[in-house]
């Protein structure tokens, strides 16, 4: 989806809307012939441009020609911009990336002698797209992150923009999802500065896919329906294009076909509309192939399929081949011919494979777990669904979606912020006028306006605690949630499914099949392993006393660590709340000791005074800088320990340093 997005920003964002006017280039044409050297040089430089920008026509040729005549007359910049220009249309217009960065390799020795900061950040924005459109997502940060450079050297704060907005969604696709949202707000302010309505919605748009990659379905879409309204009212079909096409993937994602459908439909009339119909027909007909077979639609979904055979090699080629070979998979599942949905799945699960995007690979595996199942071989079937599993997990981290919905709190409370402070500045100039008109009321109205910043001052105190109270009450509420929906899903792993791997190992095991009977057996252990993790069961069985021992002999029995403990009886003195924070926290605790510590000797000790109960973990390991953690904020685990302090009402007291341990006492109040 980005290929579309990216479409519409670079193109666009540096295009204006003008016709194409053959008296324009008929007069540069004209100019280009009946001059030499660098008076010649300099209309090419403009019809060059013209025509890359502000017209459909091919410039390749032209391009080149003024490259070369560039590099002949010593004029460096113009030669580089140039360059820039054609690695634009290459990424853009023609879909050949690849065929750009050749263009870049070889003029770069050229490039390094080229010192002007303003055509440098804009020839590594086109490199850090070629590398986008190629899917190879760190080397684009890499190219983005010097086109930041150069943008700060030369004060050019689109391009400033720009860069960090293309950049997050690099990081998007690399689930990197609170740095992605934090680099789009940044481009948001700067773009709401420059007051360049376009690249924002353009990076409102970036924001709500965001949203909508870690379900924020709701959030996603008051984002994008504004930016719609935008769009419209200026006809940027181009950018209606991308709008439509992520409402159907939301569509898709909670499962209402009719508005996936009808979605792809709107976006595929806005692509045909645009400058750019050749260069995003293929994605559109391919998502309507897939959209139409999974809804059982096949005769509409082969006609869509037909376009794309009759059309353009270059449908079924190069960067599209992916969607081609995708909508033949679906296309062939959907009338049941699993052995040619089986070679294609394959086909696209190696494609998958070979670039960073987590969530389409987590799909492909999905859908070849499918095909295995329907060919009536389980094995596979389970390798490929294990697979699924694996990489949802990875890329369902609680910490990563935790921190964007920190950062999209943060957005909103700007934006409030933002509204508060225009009509802060309404009431300020109301008052300005006033003063003129009434120059007997001038004392009193200093001294009306002192109290005024006076209570705004007060009110302003109170909202930052307020904030402060606020965000604790979110993220203690968070960590409750998180542990009633682990509680939940051990539960109904247990009951629900475990139950059901019992009776299949039992079953396996009256057929004599060793492979069978061991896949399920390591199946339902696995299982059970999973739900202990999610809530461990001997917390009700056994006590938060046994529970901790437990926990303590287990990683003593798998570390190198030797464990010395001293853990009184509290099983009456905490209730079921403070039991269960107070053996995550020991978890946690122990977590950082065998991953970070590199300890060889550790301690708990857990003893009642008075009406205390002190629990306290040490260990001989590297130890840290406690503050600088804190304050840097690297260590999420750390601020969920406070957090869940916070919550049964206790003291957390943390010393360590670097080479010298580490203690940790918790003090919970009877």
């Amino acid at each position: 989806m980005k290929q579309l997005l990216l479409l519409s920003f670079c193109v666009l964002c540096l295009s204006v809307s003008a016709q194409e006017t053959d008296e324009t280039i008929d007069e540069l044409t004209q100019k280009i012939n009946a001059s030499e050297k660098v008076e010649k040089l300099k209309w090419m430089d403009s019809l060059s441009t013209y025509l890359t920008f502000e017209t459909n026509r091919n410039p390749d040729s032209l391009i080149t020609k003024t490259i070369e005549l560039a590099l002949q007359l010593d004029s460096l910049n113009i030669a580089v911009f140039q360059l820039s220009n054609r690695m634009d249309y290459l990424n853009n217009k023609e879909g050949a990336p690849e065929e750009a960065l050749q263009a870049y390799e070889n003029l770069k020795h050229k490039v390094k002698l080229l010192d002007k900061p303003a055509t440098l950040a804009r020839l590594y924005l086109n490199i850090g797209d070629s590398y986008y459109y190629l899917k190879d997502y760190e080397k684009s940060i890499n190219y983005y992150d010097t086109t930041q450079t150069y943008a700060k050297k030369a004060a050019t704060k689109k391009l400033l923009g720009l860069a960090k907005m293309y950049k997050a969604g690099s990081q998007s696709q690399m689930g990197e999802f609170a740095k992605s949202s934090q680099g789009l707000q940044e481009s948001i302010r700067i773009f709401q500065k420059l007051k360049d309505t376009f690249n924002i919605i353009s990076a409102k748009n970036s924001l709500s896919i965001l949203y909508s990659q870690n379900s924020f379905f709701e959030e996603a879409k008051k984002e994008r329906d504004e930016a719609i309204k935008i769009a419209k009212a200026k006809n940027s079909h181009a950018q209606l294009v991308s709008f439509y096409y992520n409402a159907a993937t939301d569509a898709n994602k909670v499962n209402n076909q009719k508005s996936r459908i009808a979605n792809l439909k709107l976006a595929k009339e806005a692509a045909e509309k645009s400058w750019h119909a050749d260069f995003y027909k293929p994605t559109m007909l391919s998502s309507l192939v897939i959209a139409f077979a999974q809804t059982d639609s096949i005769k509409k979904a082969e006609k869509h399929f037909n376009e794309i055979k009759s059309g353009l090699e270059t449908y079924r080629t190069g960067t599209n081949k992916e969607n081609y070979i995708e909508a033949l998979k679906h296309l062939w599942y959907a009338k049941k011919d699993y052995q040619k949905a089986l070679r294609y799945a394959k086909e696209h699960v190696i494609i998958k494979r070979q670039n960073s995007d987590y969530e389409d690979l987590m799909n492909a595996e999905k859908f070849l777990a499918n095909v295995y199942d329907s060919l009536g071989n389980s094995s596979q079937a389970y390798v490929h669904f294990k697979a699924y599993e694996a990489i949802k997990d990875s890329i369902s981290n609680v910490q990563k979606v935790k921190a964007l919905s920190y950062y999209q709190t943060l957005y909103e409370t700007e934006k409030r912020d933002a509204k508060i402070e225009m009509q802060q500045s309404d009431i300020a100039l109301l008052d300005a006028e006033n003063r003129l008109k009434n120059q007997w009321l001038l004392f009193g109205g200093l001294g009306m306006l002192g109290l005024f910043g006076g209570i705004v001052l007060i009110r302003s105190r109170s909202a930052v605690k307020k904030r402060q109270r606020l965000q604790e009450k979110f993220s203690q509420d968070l960590i409750k949630a998180q542990e009633e929906e682990r509680t939940r899903v051990a539960r109904e792993l247990h009951d629900s499914v475990g139950q059901k791997l019992m009776l299949l190992t039992k079953k396996t095991k009256s057929t004599g099949d060793r492979d069978m009977e061991s896949l399920a057996g390591n199946t339902l252990e696995e299982l059970r392993s999973i739900s202990r993790g999610l809530h461990p069961a001997t917390l009700e069985k056994l006590g938060v006393t046994k529970a901790i021992e437990t926990m303590i002999n287990e990683v003593d029995a798998n570390t190198n660590i030797f464990f010395t403990n001293e853990i009184e009886n509290i099983d009456s003195d905490l209730n079921p709340d403070q039991a269960l924070h107070l053996y995550r926290i020991i978890q946690e605790v122990l977590n950082n000791m065998v991953k970070h510590a590199e300890a060889k000797a550790a301690s708990v000790s857990i003893v009642k005074k008075g009406a205390t109960i002190e629990a306290l973990i040490k260990d001989n390991g590297n130890g840290f800088e406690y503050s600088e953690k804190l304050n840097t904020g690297e260590s999420l685990g750390m601020k969920t320990l406070l957090e869940r302090a916070k919550i049964i009402h206790s003291k957390l007291t943390i010393q360590s340093a670097h080479l010298k341990g580490t203690s940790i006492l918790l003090q919970i109040p009877t």
